[in-house]
């Protein structure tokens, strides 16, 4: 519940999972944190992505290298695909901002085991594979490819019914153009992922975008 009141803005530091109802750093250092195995994953994974969509990367990156492979924790929930798909995104942000191999072969392996998830269950998964391959996509400089991907993904996400993930879609579609020089259709993407996340009622993220 912290990582909605984040995402709606009524929290003081925004990419921390720590406010009025959870602190995750105490969670975490607690006894009963460490007892909790998949409450403690639980808790990993919402931190890492309130931190990856608020634009703390080196805190969602930690999370992801400390993490890495732990997904079989939560006994094929849907938290599995959840840890992959921002796993995998995080994975894509640090290869092209480090350019180190590791975080290549992290998103890499994202994306296979998304590939088999949304074999078995496309209707959660189908657009996040997608968004995951646009990422692909962009990291080797394919930009014809990216884009398809990005548009399919965002297709994807509203066919399924997923507002919060089709808004995430046209963020990093807007990212794309914005690094490859199309200023213009940035600006209108980057308007659509505003105007998604309000529909989603994530008013803290969409302020965040206009920062």
């Amino acid at each position: 519940y912290q990582a909605i009141l984040n995402l709606m803005g009524k929290a003081e530091h925004p990419s921390l999972l720590e406010g009025e109802v959870i602190s995750f750093a105490k969670e975490i250092a607690s006894e009963r944190g460490q007892e909790m195995v998949q409450t403690t994953s639980r808790l990993h994974l919402y931190q890492m992505r309130v931190a990856y969509m608020f634009g703390d990367l080196d805190l969602a990156a930690q999370i992801v290298q400390e993490r890495h492979g732990t997904e079989n924790v939560f006994n094929g929930k849907y938290e599995v695909c959840e840890h992959l798909f921002y796993g995998g995104l995080v994975s894509f942000a640090q290869a092209r901002k480090t350019n180190e191999d590791k975080w290549t072969t992290f998103a890499q392996e994202s994306v296979g085991k998304m590939r088999r998830w949304s074999e078995e269950a496309p209707f959660n998964c189908e657009q996040k594979l997608h968004l995951l391959e646009a990422e692909q996509y962009f990291c080797a400089g394919r930009g014809k490819e990216a884009i398809e991907k990005y548009e399919s993904a965002i297709f994807l996400s509203g066919a399924n019914g997923f507002v919060q993930d089709q808004a995430l879609c046209y963020e990093r579609a807007a990212l794309f153009y914005l690094e490859n020089g199309d200023i213009e259709k940035a600006s209108s993407v980057y308007g659509k992922a505003h105007n998604a996340y309000l529909e989603w009622g994530a008013r803290g993220k969409a302020d965040h975008l206009r920062k």
